[in-house]
């Protein structure tokens, strides 16, 4: 699914010959004209059953090929394409907008619409009395079956993955058995459509442990988490190669786990199909009697593994939704760290052995704004739920 980011790819795509319309690809000269609007809803409609990107532009040669550069004016006309789609298309599919502006004038430009798998496809057209389905073929679209709906129905159920199951599987895979004076995170990720070749895709002609390095320089940064904590992620190139994927661990050989315990133990593995678990032995520690939980290396754990995550979607063109789950486990009886150094009355423990959660949401959100994820944010409620906030 290719995306364009910038007015040179379009431009090589367009000097290259590139640019034809096929099941997942569409380009055209302007949005639709008014009273058209429901051209624009079929075509996101259509695409949204497999995905595939539009591209509003560029125009037509003699030969009714999209090789005729044509920037138009984008003001309000993302906001057009949002309002089309959320009133025309039922229930409208999640899709992504983008403006790219031309070097010469900013108020000039492309419009591209990528139009991620929906795992609620088909989705109607109901603007004009249409309610229709529709899909896409190599030359356009078309009005889909009964069949062609009855399976996509069948997928729809198929792609409704159990997230407590996920994140119970995840926990239950741990590497370390619970440990008496110490809570574990868990984390877990999958996207909702499957692809075998994500991890593969995503990495292109890099070797694997400089992809995987670069993904976790980015996920390192003061943006992504501007504190310090403990253990964290590292930059060493020694991942290791495991059935399902790769994985970056510390402290988990048998002279560590006796000496050390399980605070200096950090397992993050990437799955081919572009899946993720990672887990921390120190969520939480005992400290002079008291089961202290470290919000910061929950919510800073959570930041890079996301960040790592929607690096890999961003590489390998996946813009489809993907279920996350979080979880600490043995925490019963613990303490905010940081609420307790600072708060006047004594603590109100965590009362459950648990905190879960777990969300669905576009991979695009991964990669741009980790920290206010809600899988992240739910660190805080933990905090409130140790110090006695209501």
């Amino acid at each position: 699914m290719w995306v364009p980011a910038t007015e040179h790819e379009i431009l090589a795509a367009i000097e290259a010959k590139d640019l034809v319309e096929t099941a997942s690809f569409d380009a055209k000269a302007s949005l639709p004209a008014k009273g058209k609007s429901k051209d624009l809803a079929i075509d996101v409609a259509a695409m949204s059953n497999d995905g595939g990107t539009l591209l509003y532009g560029v125009g037509e040669d003699e030969n009714g090929r999209p090789t005729v550069p044509q920037p138009f004016k984008l003001a309000g006309a993302r906001e057009r394409v949002d309002q089309i789609v959320r009133t025309s298309v039922s229930e409208p599919p999640d899709i992504q907008v983008r403006e790219i502006q031309t070097n010469e004038d900013p108020s000039l430009g492309y419009l591209v619409v990528a139009v991620p798998p929906s795992p609620r496809a088909p989705h109607m057209v109901t603007v004009g009395k249409e309610y229709r389905y529709y899909g896409r073929s190599a030359t356009g679209n078309v009005p889909l079956t009964e069949g062609e709906v009855a399976r996509l129905y069948e997928r729809r159920q198929r792609w409704e993955v159990d997230r407590d199951a996920m994140l119970d599987e995840a926990i239950a895979s741990a590497p370390l058995e619970p440990h008496e004076g110490y809570a574990f995170l868990h984390l877990v990720a999958r996207p909702v459509v499957p692809d075998e070749g994500l991890l593969d895709r995503a990495k292109g002609e890099q070797h694997i442990a400089d992809f995987l390095y670069g993904l976790f320089s980015a996920a390192l940064t003061a943006e992504v988490f501007p504190s310090n904590f403990v253990p964290d992620l590292t930059l060493n190139k020694r991942y290791e190669r495991r059935a399902d994927g790769w994985a970056e661990s510390q402290g988990l050989n048998e002279e560590w786990r006796e000496t050390r315990g399980p605070k200096d133990v950090l397992d993050f593995e990437i799955r081919l199909d572009g899946g993720g678990r990672l887990f921390c032995g120190r969520a939480a520690q005992e400290h002079n009697g008291r089961l202290l939980i470290f919000e910061h290396t929950v919510a800073g754990l959570t930041s890079r593994f996301l960040a790592v995550l929607g690096g890999l979607y961003t590489e390998g063109g996946y813009f489809g939704p993907a279920d996350v789950g979080l979880a600490v486990t043995g925490l019963r009886g613990g303490i905010s760290n940081v609420v307790s150094q600072w708060i006047a009355r004594k603590p109100q423990p965590y009362d459950k052995d648990q905190y879960r959660r777990t969300e669905r949401f576009s991979a695009t959100v991964l990669s741009n704004d980790t920290r206010t994820s809600p899988s992240v944010t739910s660190s805080s409620t933990i905090s409130q739920n140790s110090s006695g906030s209501k």
